[in-house]
């Protein structure tokens, strides 16, 4: 029976996952889709959001020639406590706006492999910046009362800067340490469902890197929000949870000056959006 390693197959179905939510984010642009709602000339918005990722990672690393194995489940990074704190922001103004999100984690996990200690640890930093186009809103289902069902399409379009502080410690071999960094450009669209006055849903699929930063990197991020009052402003804010997954496949230097970045990382999500 043929095999495949997971890790492969998580970076398949990541790639088939873009596609997918490329194509059901154009949906609603067919013909057949309802009235453009959007709103002329309206003011700025913007909105705010701390979130918690209890990612996992899968993959590998290569420092100086030397490759280690970085595959972290969510239960060994809990044991540690290194979970990735990420903040997003973003402002609007009629179908333009900007967006801006910054993740940071430290990972690491000792582990032997083959009765040799190994200690990988991983410093990251991802700060990811750009603009987007909002091409409408379209209602879902025929007006009932004063706001139906709807969603809303935007393209996005940007630049991820990534910062790595990666340190091989393996028993009885000199110490690897590397720091590197990139940017790499995305593009990618974005579907915001409104499905009733209190619960939303979100989803984000970017795809990236040709080979200017990373030789490529996908990106998909879905969230559940129920809206609530804050500060009692109506419905300003919301609760989310949902899913990210980040893929990044960079390599620089070859033989024993090589550094590869070759991982996975995707986890649960959970936070707060607070809009003003």
């Amino acid at each position: 029976m043929y095999y495949q390693h997971p890790y492969r197959v998580l970076r398949q179905g990541g790639i088939l996952l873009i596609l997918v939510m490329v194509v059901f984010m154009l949906g609603p642009l067919t013909p057949a889709a309802a009235e453009d709602k959007t709103d002329e000339e309206s003011g700025w918005e913007f909105q705010a959001a701390p979130y918690m990722w209890f990612l996992s990672m899968d993959g590998s690393v290569t420092v100086k020639g030397q490759k280690s194995d970085a595959d972290l489940s969510f239960s060994d990074i809990w044991d540690e406590l290194n979970i990735a704190g990420m903040v997003e922001f973003e402002g609007r103004k009629d179908r333009w706006g900007f967006f801006g999100d910054t993740i940071y984690a430290n990972l690491g996990k000792n582990k032997s492999a083959g009765g040799i200690r190994i200690d990988p640890n991983v410093n990251v930093l991802w700060v990811t910046a750009g603009g987007f186009y909002r091409l409408g809103t379209w209602d879902l289902t025929d007006r009932v009362k004063n706001k139906p069902p709807a969603v809303t399409v935007d393209i996005i379009a940007g630049a991820r800067y990534t910062y790595l502080d990666v340190s091989l410690r393996i028993e009885d071999f000199p110490n690897q340490k590397k720091d590197k960094q990139w940017v790499d450009p995305i593009i990618g669209t974005r579907t915001l469902f409104d499905l009733s006055e209190r619960w939303t849903i979100s989803l984000q699929g970017n795809i990236g890197g040709f080979g200017v930063g990373s030789d490529f990197t996908w990106g998909a991020f879905g969230l559940l929000g129920y809206r609530f009052p804050l500060f009692s402003k109506e419905n300003n804010a919301r609760v989310a949870a949902g899913y990210r997954a980040l893929s990044q496949d960079y390599t620089d230097g070859k033989g024993d000056n090589k550094f590869q970045w070759d991982e996975i990382m995707y986890g649960p999500v959970a936070g707060l959006v607070v809009q003003f």
